[in-house]
């Protein structure tokens, strides 16, 4: 099996961890810094909203399926932003 067949045969958080496992450390920070940032930007929305902690977590427990569909694209998307910034 090479290289492509095994990145192909792995789920966007496996790619994922491999990535920031093997990326350079300034990319890393730097991807995560901005996705810190926008998480913080949007819990202070939430809260702004009326929106607390209990919220979160039953949106999360009732939309399983969405936040899992959704997590595989954060991976990729943090995923290529990281080697966006080692390029």
């Amino acid at each position: 099996m090479d290289l492509l067949d095994a990145m192909l045969n792995k789920s966007p958080k496996e790619k994922f961890l491999e990535i920031i496992q093997n990326g350079n450390l300034g990319a890393l920070e730097k991807t995560f810094e901005n996705f810190f940032a926008e998480y913080v930007a949007m819990i202070e929305l939430l809260e702004k909203q009326g929106l607390n902690e209990n919220d979160l977590k039953n949106f999360i427990l009732e939309n399983s399926e969405l936040i899992e569909q959704r997590q595989n694209d954060i991976f990729i998307e943090l995923g290529a932003k990281i080697l966006g910034h080692e390029g």
